[in-house]
């Protein structure tokens, strides 16, 4: 079976090309741009509806009934199941439930959790990612200060609850625990900083640290990543042998008929930016096509093309979706 993202108009959105995880089948239970931060980094936009709040958003079962009808037809194209959204996955109340569920169904798949690690203080959230084969909280600062100027938190998100729950979710959980940080240029990537922010790190405990930069267009278009050798250079200070720089995605041949391309394309860059070449990877289809269906999708306001770090990203409005 051919290795390519599939049309589907629900919860899922994929695979797309993940640095870490390989080809990812994002699934999506989040209403677009619903948070608890609003980061400056984002590269699904700024965030419009700022929330604490978790709810049932959406029922279980259709998410369930769209996965299984994708992973029927194209299993083959996928190689980890990512909750991952335009906004934050734990805000799904019944998150426990779906996802003891995907993993009695379909458990040669990993399920991986991406999570701004923010509502870990709650018990509830910590239970209902147990089930989870992976799952990688966020951390970018080492103070108040740096996380309302990075993070820009709901007013009632306190940074020191973001750290308590962090510690908590350790004891807690017995999976893969891996913590990201993103580095933004000139706001948390003094060396200052660096050594702050690694000493949280050491008493967390994480089993991996994953350290990105900004590298698509972010929210505020001012933010800057930094260069791989900056990066190497912050990765020293942080704990030896189990820090890692997250890198480019490495692209696979693939093969698959160019059918509603327009339209995959739409679905694949509307919540995650992609180079030209990274969308013709996952859609399996050659980059000249691809450059052709950008052309008219353009020329109709579907989706725009973007300069970011010396490189050019596919960009399309994140959806909405009434809960």
């Amino acid at each position: 079976m051919s290795r390519r993202e599939v049309k589907h108009a629900g919860f899922l959105f994929g695979p797309v090309p993940s640095r870490r995880l390989g080809r990812s089948l994002g699934i999506d239970v989040i209403p677009a741009k619903t948070c608890s931060l609003d980061c400056i980094y984002c590269e699904s936009g700024s965030t419009t509806h700022l929330t604490l709040r978790r709810r049932a958003f959406f029922a279980p079962d259709p998410v369930m009934a769209e996965l299984e009808a994708f992973l029927r037809r194209h299993g083959a194209a996928v190689d980890v199941l990512t909750f991952s959204a335009a906004g934050e996955p734990t805000l799904y109340q019944p998150l426990g439930e779906l996802a003891g569920a995907i993993k009695r169904r379909f458990p040669e798949f990993p399920l991986v959790m991406l999570t701004n690690g923010t509502l870990l203080w709650d018990p509830a959230v910590r239970r209902d990612l147990l089930p989870f084969d992976r799952v990688i909280p966020s951390l970018d600062a080492a103070d108040e200060e740096t996380f309302a100027r990075l993070n820009r938190p709901h007013p009632r998100l306190e940074f020191q609850r973001v750290l308590e729950g962090l510690r908590a979710f350790r004891r807690d959980y017995g999976g893969q625990y891996h913590l990201e940080i993103v580095l933004a240029r000139g706001v948390n990537d003094s060396p200052e900083h660096l050594h702050r922010l690694a000493r949280l790190v050491e008493g967390i405990g994480p089993d991996r640290v994953e350290l990105n930069t900004v590298v698509r267009p972010p929210a505020d278009p001012v933010v800057q990543g930094l260069e791989p050798h900056e990066m190497e250079r912050a990765a020293v200070l942080f704990p030896a042998g189990c820090t890692e720089v997250i890198g480019s995605f490495r692209s696979r041949q693939t093969e698959s008929s160019c059918d509603d391309l327009p339209d995959r394309i739409v679905a694949l860059v509307r919540r995650r930016p992609c180079t030209p070449e990274e969308t013709a990877d996952v859609l399996g289809a050659p980059v000249e096509r691809v450059l052709q269906a950008v052309v008219d999708l353009e020329r109709e306001g579907r989706l725009v093309r973007r300069r970011f770090h010396g490189g050019e990203f596919l960009c399309g409005e994140t959806g909405t979706r009434d809960p």
